[in-house]
């Protein structure tokens, strides 16, 4: 009896003391309740992930670059607006919103309000807005209100109208709690774990009113579109570079490194396209490269020259759609090939898997930043807005100022994180940019401007980073085919449509990037008929913010 007494003692006693033992949050190498300081940094750094994988085939869409070869079947079927079946190709954007991002920002609004941290719960709001955006301009109709519903398989898809709605919703929330000052004095403020914006509330505010600049712009072609609103929330937004947002990357190791340098080799088969050549060499917008002053002076930090320099613009050429490069290695024209992204005259990957952090060129490089949103940007929405509503004056303005401050940002050379900075060698000096300011390739009076001058320039400076955005104003353009409403012109000349398009595409456009394959075909199928993503060319059904 004495003997089971013991036993029965020794069991209650461990029994009494598993919580202890079990009780993982104990351990301060394995929280499992962190603070939103710990967590946001991850949250920045997803962003990158997502648009940078992506952009590898939505670039090829609007054509910052294409396949150099014309015998990859997979990249020359993107280069022809197609898409890879059975597979998670342009599907990161959609896995970031929901999986890197996602549940990580609900944690760190549900801590943060607990804790009394609303700079965190503002900024959190903030990226939920951002990434949801970028998620429904990419996918289209995507799940929005069943997003975060527990103990199913099954999720709704809604429709892109529903989807505005709710970022505008989230925006609201992050500037009311952005905007409070209630801090609670006994927790970390923003600026431990905001690597990007350095914690400034008022930094974070603009980039919201960003957000919403963005999203009212995106609904030109329905008669919802309310051009002086969206001016109203440019003027509220990015005020300078300074306000720039851009994530850095430490370059230490792989998952700090930026995605497009040489280190990670993503970008071996790409290269630059024709068409972001001839805006940068005189051929579209000045329509003679024979002038010097034509040459736009942000070519040579932007873009990589041959070794051949013989053909008028400083040999800097470029691949269209599908086509490859038509001067292969070992033939007489080998010197005509287009160069890497990574630098003039190189035609291989000069460090792969080693890092040279200070190798590599532009958005190129290992350690560099991946922009989020610029202030040129900004000001071209403005101008756009401007423009639409007949106020030319003002669209002038802000579209002269878009360029300037494209000339700043890759001049700038403050940072975040001791990042490299974008030129090469040496700034664009402002007697560069003003004699190109004066060239023909801008447009100098009210009278003379087009919409093809803004978006054209806005282009230009959305160039190797904003991708979804870009995509976003060429097909509310439909690639071209909508005209300048003032004038009836082309707003993307010079723009060439791959000579073929996918077979997948059954004659139209791409129009859409699928809903990722993973977690959808394998899991969503019913919903996935119901919205018609099952058809072999739902990638080229218009998406809602392009009809009227």
């Amino acid at each position: 009896m004495k003997r089971i007494f013991i036993i029965l003692f020794f069991l209650l006693t461990v029994l009494a003391g598993c919580k202890k033992w079990l009780d993982v949050n104990s351990d301060p190498d394995t929280p499992q309740n962190p603070d939103a300081a710990s967590v946001f940094p991850t949250q920045l750094a997803g962003i990158p992930r997502g648009t940078q994988y992506d952009a590898r085939y939505i670039g090829r869409y609007i054509q910052n670059w294409n396949s150099d070869l014309s015998t990859r079947a997979a990249d020359v079927n993107f280069d022809r607006m197609g898409y890879t079946g059975a597979s998670d190709a342009n599907g990161d954007i959609w896995r970031q919103t929901y999986f890197g991002l996602g549940q990580n920002l609900r944690y760190i609004i549900t801590v943060g309000r607990d804790k009394g941290q609303w700079d965190y719960v503002g900024a959190a709001y903030a990226l939920m807005a951002f990434m949801f955006q970028s998620c429904t301009d990419h996918h289209g109709e995507i799940i929005f209100t069943e997003a975060f519903k527990e103990n199913t398989a099954i999720f709704k898809f809604d429709g892109q109208d529903t989807v505005y709605n709710g970022v505008r919703v989230w925006c609201d929330s992050a500037l009311f709690y952005l905007n409070r000052t209630d801090l609670n004095p006994a927790n970390n403020k923003l600026s431990r774990g905001d690597y990007a914006l350095g914690g400034s509330n008022q930094k974070w505010i603009k980039f919201v009113n960003g957000i919403l600049a963005r999203n009212y712009n995106h609904l030109s072609n329905k008669t919802i579109y309310d051009p002086a609103k969206v001016i109203a929330y440019c003027n509220a937004s990015l005020a300078s570079i300074d306000d720039d947002f851009m994530i850095p990357f430490d370059a230490t190791k792989n998952d700090d490194t930026n995605f497009f340098g040489p280190y990670r080799n993503n970008l071996t088969f790409f290269r630059q396209s024709n068409f972001i050549v001839q805006l940068l060499d005189g051929t579209i917008l000045a329509g003679d490269t024979s002038v010097y002053e034509n040459r736009d002076p942000r070519i040579r930090h932007m873009l990589s020259t041959s070794n051949d320099t013989t053909n008028g613009n400083g040999g800097y050429r470029g691949v269209d759609p599908g086509a490859g490069d038509p001067n292969a290695s070992g033939t007489a024209n080998a010197r005509k090939r287009v160069a890497v992204p990574w630098g003039d005259s190189i035609y291989e990957n000069p460090s792969a898997n080693v890092f040279t952090p200070n190798g590599g060129k532009y958005l190129f490089r290992d350690k560099v930043v991946s922009p989020v949103m610029t202030y040129s940007e900004i000001q071209f929405i403005k101008a756009e807005a401007a423009y639409r509503m007949a106020d030319y004056t003002t669209a002038l303005a802000a579209y002269t100022e878009g360029i300037k401050a494209h000339f700043a940002f890759i001049n700038n050379s403050k940072m975040p994180r001791n990042n490299n900075v974008l030129y090469n060698g040496s700034t664009i000096s402002n007697t560069q940019r003003d004699i190109y300011l004066n060239s023909p390739n801008v447009k100098r009076t009210a009278a003379d401007l087009t919409m093809a001058d803004i978006m054209l320039q806005k282009y230009i400076a959305l160039w190797g980073w904003g991708f979804t955005e870009t995509w976003v104003d060429m097909r509310r353009f439909y690639y071209g085919v909508i005209p300048d409403p003032r004038n009836g012109l082309p707003v993307y000349k010079g723009f060439v449509l791959p000579a073929t398009l996918s077979s997948q595409n059954l004659g139209l456009l791409v129009c859409r990037a699928r809903p990722r394959y993973n977690s959808e075909y394998v899991w969503n199928q019913d919903e996935l008929a119901r919205i018609g993503a099952l058809e072999i060319n739902y990638h080229t059904k218009p998406m809602w913010f392009m009809v009227p």
